[in-house]
């Protein structure tokens, strides 16, 4: 029996010092590490005594290279480049702090299985040579360690099972497995396999390759990140109303030296720039450039990377006015400026026409109803929408995606459509008491061989258990009611 298990978006980053409220969600104790360590065991286990092989698909943000590092025990904010010089220490760092979870790989490659890392918006450092090198490295030395202390022999094999998709991974059971980044323009990149700045030449530029940079990453590095009483892995903490960042404020910020507002203009105006200077153009060589390499990386025909790269969406670095509507700064700006107006208008302005000074807020009030903002929710239901096309694309028996932070799971006409949630440190207060959800996502396939039927679905690990979500024997019972099971937790 052949199983494939999906995780995605643990967000293992390096441990915040301390026990306040500020960043708690990275403290120690919240740490995914111990958990998804003692999910690998009981699977590894499970499948060994059946005799079966699996592969572990740590499928993209396993690593947050955009969180704040830790330097003489204290929390800094930076927007480093994003280079394997930068990622490759921030690495190391988050081994030492999640030591578990380097174990649970080694172990699992140890045990004769196969992991395959596929990049994120967070970890796309993953696409760079080196600093595949350097995970490899650690992940094999851990293999190494655990191997010696059973004191079985090493086998020749053993970096083969270590795996690495820039992309997508596609198995020999006609699963593809995707972040899904490429189709959120906050976190898109133009070319996946190719994700820096611009084409390099010569050695010596390869090894100085810089990722270019996304919204998304921005945003975390130099706006949420450094508004440590939001939780950057849950969405209602900081997409919030005027009212609701007020009330945020008076509660965390009014009697402190932090400053919120300072925060979010000064991240916003550093964002919009580095949108502006780092911006890199469509290149046709470069986008074909792109699909061959997915080709040659993955063992997918070309004509088929092809059709699935349509499906991407332009990066928001191409539409700085979406990117404008969600920082707030539109409507910011347009307010500043009504506000001038009114006040020279009441102070120059001609007598009796004092009833002029207020008529631009009218405008700006009608500039809020007629180009809402696109709410955060659309942009997760495209990602679930596109996942149809990519299934068609391939001819594939199941796609899984992640990155949404939403897991679901639904088999229609014979093919899965899941998504595997988040493991990241996820609370619904600021204290860290109440779990968005107290179980854990993943989705689990199985086949009797390549060209077997589909068994499985979306899993929830739970109290040690793997509970069924969403599976095979769900669809059958769905199908003689006539309706789709689908279910998300939240």
């Amino acid at each position: 029996m052949l199983h494939t298990v999906v995780i995605s978006d643990i967000h293992l980053a390096e441990a915040e010092p301390g026990d306040g409220l500020w960043m708690r969600y990275r403290q120690s104790r919240f740490s995914p590490d111990a958990e998804v360590a003692r999910m690998v065991g009981e699977l590894a286990r499970r499948i060994g005594l059946a005799g079966d092989q699996l592969t572990l698909v740590l499928n993209g943000d396993i690593f947050d290279l955009d969180a704040p590092r830790v330097i003489g025990q204290e929390s800094v904010f930076h927007d480093l480049p994003r280079t394997a010089d930068n990622a490759i220490p921030a690495l190391d760092c988050i081994f030492r702090d999640n030591p578990l979870f380097v174990a649970a790989m080694g172990s699992l490659l140890a045990d004769g299985h196969t992991v395959a890392l596929v990049s994120g918006n967070h970890d796309v450092q993953l696409t760079l040579p080196q600093v595949r090198a350097h995970v490899r490295k650690v992940f094999l030395a851990a293999a190494h360690d655990e191997m010696q202390r059973r004191g079985t022999t090493i086998p020749r094999d053993l970096s083969d099972r270590l795996l690495f998709r820039a992309w997508f991974h596609k198995t020999p059971c006609g699963v593809v497995i995707e972040h899904g980044n490429q189709y959120d323009p906050y976190c898109a990149y133009r070319y996946p396999m190719a994700p820096w700045t611009k084409r390099e030449k010569g050695a010596r530029s390869r090894a100085r390759r810089e990722i270019q940079p996304t919204m998304g990453s921005l945003a975390t590095r130099l706006l949420v990140s450094r508004m440590g009483y939001f939780n950057p892995h849950v969405d209602n903490s900081f997409m919030l109303s005027v009212g609701g960042y007020l009330k945020h404020w008076f509660r965390y910020y009014a009697f402190t030296r932090r400053s919120l507002a300072w925060a979010w203009a000064g991240g916003a105006v550093r964002l919009l720039v580095e949108l502006l200077r780092r911006r890199d153009p469509e290149d046709r060589r470069r986008r074909r450039a792109n699909i061959a390499a997915c080709a040659r990386e993955t063992k997918v025909p070309v004509r088929v990377v092809a059709r699935h790269a349509r499906l991407y969406v332009r990066p928001a670095e191409d539409r700085l006015s979406l990117v404008m509507r969600e920082l707030w700064v539109d409507r910011v700006g347009m307010g500043l400026v009504c506000a001038l107006f009114a006040a020279f208008w009441l102070l120059l302005g001609p007598a009796g026409f004092g009833w002029i000074a207020p008529l631009p807020f009218v405008i700006l009030f009608a500039y809020e109803m007629v180009v809402p903002k696109v709410p955060m929710d659309e942009h997760w239901r495209r990602v679930a929408r596109v996942a149809r096309k990519v299934a068609k694309a391939h001819q594939a028996r199941a796609v899984v995606f992640g990155h949404t932070h939403h897991p679901e799971g639904a088999w229609k006409n014979g093919v899965f459509y899941g998504n595997t949630g988040s493991w990241s440190a996820a609370f619904d207060d600021i204290e860290c008491t109440r779990p968005i959800s107290p179980d854990r996502p993943l989705v689990w396939l199985k086949a009797a061989d390549a060209t077997a039927p589909l068994e499985g679905g979306l899993y929830a690990w739970r109290d040690g258990n793997f509970v069924p979500t969403v599976v095979k024997e769900d669809q059958r019972r769905s199908d003689s009611s006539g309706a789709m099971d689908h279910m998300a937790i939240a």
